[in-house]
């Protein structure tokens, strides 16, 4: 039922279009072709266009509301990634089912009111997405609680919380599986204020893990940097970056009416009405 295909593709693309050329408070403001652009959501929501506007919804309102995290994406943006204390990393080798695997190690969140730092924590990933085989076989992300200062996190601000489950809810339908290393008990009030802006089908897919040694059990790890199993001692390469960043700056391009699309959502949302 979900099998992409040229005629679905064109259905939905017109679906899509028509539907935004019509949208009273979203807006593409610049020239070029969006297509790919678009297909990233049909796909994300398997041609479920109830479902695919809901998100482009979402993630536009997300992304416009917060420009010191989206705006001017650049080489600056993924650079942190390549340093060895770097608080994300992005697995070289894709797994056996063509998945990009993501690696947050908290202990090296530092600078939680830094908005250079949680732009690279909240930007970087949004790179990656785009790319198509990304797009289609998904994501898998390992949270390493390890040796995680507690004075640290008592720092981190709520709102950050609220914004890590937003983003999970942006690609929710295509993180594949997550697996969190050593939560200690004091993250536990976080994690359940995160759970209040995360699906179902995204909570089914975590895993709660005592050790490094776990994830053996719930994934291939020998693709892994050796500090979780692996053999892997390269990065990922730059060129999938670039190729994120040229989605992210086509997404800027949209003008979006924030106060009017939010008060409207209290009385009926727009992706809900019929368009001839």
């Amino acid at each position: 039922m979900n099998e992409e295909t040229d005629a679905r593709t064109e259905q939905s693309l017109d679906l899509f279009k028509n539907w935004l050329a019509k949208h009273p408070f979203i807006k593409y403001e610049g020239t070029d072709n969006i297509d790919d652009l678009l297909m990233y959501f049909l796909r994300m929501k398997k041609f479920n266009m109830d479902q695919t506007y809901e998100s482009f919804e979402f993630a536009t309102k997300f992304v416009k509301a917060r420009p010191q995290f989206y705006e001017n994406p650049g080489p600056h943006d993924y650079e942190f990634t390549n340093k060895p204390k770097s608080p994300v990393v992005f697995v070289k080798k894709r797994d056996s089912q063509g998945r990009r695997i993501y690696i947050y190690r908290i202990k090296h969140f530092e600078s939680f009111k830094d908005v250079k730092f949680f732009r690279n924590v909240f930007l970087t990933p949004f790179f990656m997405s785009f790319v198509l085989e990304t797009q289609i076989n998904g994501i898998v992300i390992i949270v390493d609680f390890r040796d995680i200062d507690r004075s640290k996190s008592r720092k981190v601000p709520l709102e950050t919380v609220f914004d890590a489950g937003r983003v999970a809810k942006i690609g929710g339908s295509k993180m594949k599986q997550f697996n969190f290393i050593g939560m200690p008990g004091f993250f536990r009030p976080l994690f359940e204020i995160a759970k209040t802006f995360t699906s179902a089908k995204v909570i089914s897919r975590i895993n709660f893990l005592q050790s490094v040694e776990d994830l053996s059990k719930v994934m291939d790890v020998s693709i892994l940097p050796k500090e979780y199993g692996g053999t892997a001692d390269e990065f990922l390469d730059f060129s999938e970056f670039e190729e994120g960043i040229k989605f992210v700056n086509q997404f800027n391009k949209f003008s979006v009416n924030l106060a009017k699309i939010q008060e409207f959502e209290g009385v009926g949302s727009f992706r809900k009405l019929e368009i001839d």
